[in-house]
C-alpha cells in the first residue's frame, strides 16, 4: 500500500489513509466503470507526471484511445525524420527526469534517489512502485501516411516546440495539464479538417483538397471563436452556426469514408488477378496510404478497364445485403418478400452507380451507431465537458458553440509564442497572434467567417476581440493600455518575462 511506502510518513492511521486515497483519486489516477454496463470501478489511466506512468499498463484497452496515441507518435516520428533515437532521447529528457528505466521488453523503472522532484511527481513514482512491471510489445504499428500530411506535421511541430520550450519553466502538474489541452485541441483541429477534406475529395476526386497537400495551405473550415458569452449577440450566433455546419460535415463523412473503404476492399480483391493487378498498380503508382492513394482509389473506379468489375462487386454486395433482409419463413410468398424489401429500393433509388447503392445501404444500417460515435468523438476532442475545451454548451446541441475556456486560450498563446520565437520566447504582438491562429488553424476572432455578410457581424467581431482582450487582461497575459493595434503584446504564461513580472 502507498501509505506504507518508505518515502511517505504520517499516513498510517485511518485518517491519513483516507486523505491519501482522496489525493490518489483526484490527482494521480482516472477511474471509470467496468464493462459496457459500467458496474463497479477500475483504474483507466495514470496521470502522466512522469514517463514511469507506462509501468502500470493502463489503459488496458487501446480501443479507448481510438488510435490517437499511435497517430500522434507516428506524426512526431515523421517530424523528426524517423530518427527513433532522437525521439526517445527527447521523451526521456522531458518526461524521464529522476527515474531509471530498463530495456525492452521489461522496461520497469524506479526513482534514481538523486534528483529532487516536485511532490506530485515523487508521489506518483511512489504510487507506481506498487505495480508489477507490464511487459511491452516488441512489434511496432504499421506506419501509415496521414491523409493530411502538412497538418499532421504542423501538429507534431506544435507539440515538440511546446514540449522543449516549456518543460523546464512550468510546474509538472501545470505542464502536463497544458500538454493534454494542446493534444486535445490539435486532434480536434486535425480531424475537423480531415472530415472536410475527405468529403471534398469524394465529391471532386480530380483535385486534391488544400488540407491534403504536402505544404500547409488555407483550408476549410473557418472556425469562429466567441468570447462575449452573450447568448443574444451576433458573435455567439456565428459561433453556433459554425458548430451546426461542422456537425453536418461530420454526418456527411460517414458515406464518404464508407465509399473509400469499399473501393479499398474491391481493389484488394481485383488485385488477385494478374492482369487487373497490373492496371491497378499503374493507377495507384506505388501509393499504399495517404492523400494520393485515396485520390487514386476514387479515380480507379472510373477506369474503363476496371469499372465493370468494380460495379459487379458492388452489385454482388447489394444482393447479399438484400438476402440478409429477406423473410426467412419458408411459407412466405415471393410478393410478400418483395413488399418487405421495398424500403431498400427507396434507399438505393437515389444512387447513380452500383457502388453508391451499396454505400447508401451501409449508411442506413450503420447510421445510428456511427453518428453516435462520430458525435462522441467531436464532443470529446472538442472538450465540451473539459475545463480546457474549445466547445461549450449544454446537453442540447442548439446551445453548442465555439467558445474556448481560459485554459485553452492560455495554451494557444503559449503555442503561438513558441512557434513565432526566433531564439527564446518573448511577448508576441496581438496582430501576430491573430494571424497565427488564422493561418495555422483557420481560427477567426476579430472578423466574421465569409458566410456572414453585413455590418452587424463585422461590429460583433470587433466586440468579440475586445472581449478576448478583456479576458486575457484578467489572466495577466495582456496588459497594454494603448489602442494601437500594432504594438499591443501578449505575454505567454510561465515564460521568463512572465516570471519577472510576477516577482516584481
Amino acid at each position: 500500500m502507498l501509505a506504507h511506502h518508505p518515502a511517505l510518513k504520517g499516513f498510517n492511521d485511518a485518517a491519513g489513509r483516507r486523505v491519501l486515497e482522496r489525493l490518489v483519486r483526484t490527482t494521480l489516477i482516472t477511474t471509470g466503470g467496468v464493462g459496457r454496463a459500467s458496474r463497479g470501478e477500475q483504474i483507466t489511466s495514470i496521470v502522466p507526471y512522469t514517463l514511469l506512468a507506462h509501468k502500470a499498463g493502463f489503459p488496458v484497452e487501446s480501443s479507448r484511445l481510438r488510435g490517437a496515441d499511435t497517430f500522434i507518435y507516428q506524426a512526431l516520428r515523421e517530424n523528426m525524420s524517423r530518427a527513433d533515437n532522437r525521439l526517445q532521447e527527447a521523451i526521456m529528457q522531458i518526461f524521464g527526469r529522476g527515474i531509471i528505466i530498463g530495456n525492452m521488453p521489461e522496461l520497469g523503472g524506479r526513482y534514481d534517489e538523486k534528483i529532487e522532484l516536485d511532490i506530485l511527481t515523487r508521489l506518483s513514482i511512489a504510487f507506481l512502485d506498487g505495480f508489477q512491471n507490464t511487459r511491452m510489445g516488441l512489434s511496432r504499428e504499421k506506419s501509415v501516411a496521414p491523409a493530411c500530411p502538412a497538418i499532421a506535421n504542423e501538429m507534431a511541430t506544435d507539440l515538440l516546440r511546446f514540449l522543449f520550450e516549456y518543460y523546464k519553466c512550468m510546474p509538472t502538474q501545470a505542464f502536463t495539464y497544458h500538454l493534454l489541452a494542446l493534444i486535445n485541441f490539435e486532434l480536434f483541429n486535425y480531424t475537423l479538417k480531415l472530415v472536410y477534406a475527405i468529403n471534398e475529395l469524394v465529391q471532386r476526386p480530380e483535385t486534391v483538397p488544400a488540407a491534403m497537400r504536402d505544404s500547409l495551405q488555407p483550408s476549410l473550415p473557418q472556425l469562429y471563436l466567441d468570447f462575449t458569452n452573450d447568448a443574444r449577440s451576433y458573435s455567439q450566433e456565428m459561433a453556433k452556426a459554425c458548430v451546426r455546419r461542422d456537425i453536418e460535415a461530420y454526418q456527411q463523412y460517414l458515406p464518404s469514408v464508407l465509399h473509400l473503404r469499399l473501393l479499398d476492399r474491391y481493389t484488394e480483391q481485383l488485385g488477385r488477378n494478374s492482369q487487373r493487378r497490373a492496371r491497378i498498380n499503374d493507377i495507384l503508382d506505388g501509393s499504399t496510404s495517404g492523400p494520393y492513394y485515396l485520390q487514386r482509389l476514387l479515380l480507379l473506379q472510373h477506369d474503363p478497364s476496371l469499372q465493370v468489375y468494380i460495379e459487379a462487386q458492388a452489385s454482388t454486395d447489394e444482393e447479399r445485403i438484400r438476402e440478409q433482409n429477406e423473410l426467412q419463413d419458408a411459407d412466405v410468398e415471393f410478393k410478400e418478400n418483395e413488399e418487405n424489401l421495398a424500403w431498400l429500393n427507396e434507399i438505393t433509388d437515389t444512387a447513380e452507380t452500383d457502388i453508391e447503392r451499396v454505400v447508401n445501404l451501409l449508411v442506413e444500417g450503420q447510421r445510428d451507431n456511427a453518428i453516435k460515435n462520430i458525435t462522441g468523438w467531436y464532443q470529446g476532442v472538442g472538450g465540451i465537458k473539459k475545463p480546457h475545451g474549445v466547445l461549450r454548451g449544454s446537453a442540447s446541441r442548439q446551445s453548442w458553440r465555439y467558445a474556448p475556456t481560459n485554459d485553452l486560450l492560455a495554451v494557444l498563446v503559449q503555442v503561438a509564442a513558441a512557434r513565432l520565437a526566433q531564439h527564446e520566447i518573448r511577448p508576441i504582438r496581438l496582430q501576430e497572434f491573430l494571424a497565427f491562429l488564422e493561418e495555422h488553424y483557420g481560427i477567426l476572432i476579430d472578423r466574421p467567417p465569409s458566410i456572414f455578410k453585413g455590418a452587424e457581424y463585422t461590429a460583433a467581431a470587433r466586440d468579440n476581440l475586445r472581449a478576448m482582450l478583456d479576458r486575457l487582461r484578467q489572466m495577466g497575459i495582456f496588459r497594454d493600455l494603448s489602442d494601437d493595434f500594432t504594438v499591443q503584446r501578449l505575454h505567454p504564461p510561465y515564460t521568463y518575462t512572465d516570471m519577472v513580472r510576477m516577482e516584481a
